[in-house]
């Protein structure tokens, strides 16, 4: 293969990488729903263990009013956000349920 079709491809790799992220699909209302469907539940388990965070709650409803407005791309990034914030609000739960025990005086 010839430097100047590398170039080519190299260049034709290049302009499909750029484009890949406006070329994606926009997100639907069924993909918001089930987005912000999935971090309620994650909220959820993050509050059978008493601790659900403010962000988690307001990111939300933030994705509920996307939802609402109709804008789904918005809704599907902003449960998804929740959902990680909750993920981490389990994570922290979990570490502190052990990390206690060292903090006991004996």
């Amino acid at each position: 293969m010839s430097s100047a079709a590398v170039r080519r491809g190299t260049l034709a790799l290049t302009v499909a990488m750029m484009l890949a992220p406006a070329m994606a699909a926009a997100a639907t209302k069924t993909d918001a729903e089930a987005a912000i469907a999935a971090a309620r539940k994650a909220e959820a388990a993050a509050g059978v263990l008493q601790n659900q965070w403010l962000p988690t709650e307001a990111a939300l409803k933030m994705a509920a009013k996307a939802l609402a407005a109709g804008k789904y791309d918005a809704a599907v990034a902003t449960a998804k956000r929740a959902h990680a914030l909750a993920e981490l609000s389990i994570q922290q739960a979990r570490e502190q349920d052990k990390l206690w025990h060292n903090e006991v005086v004996r």
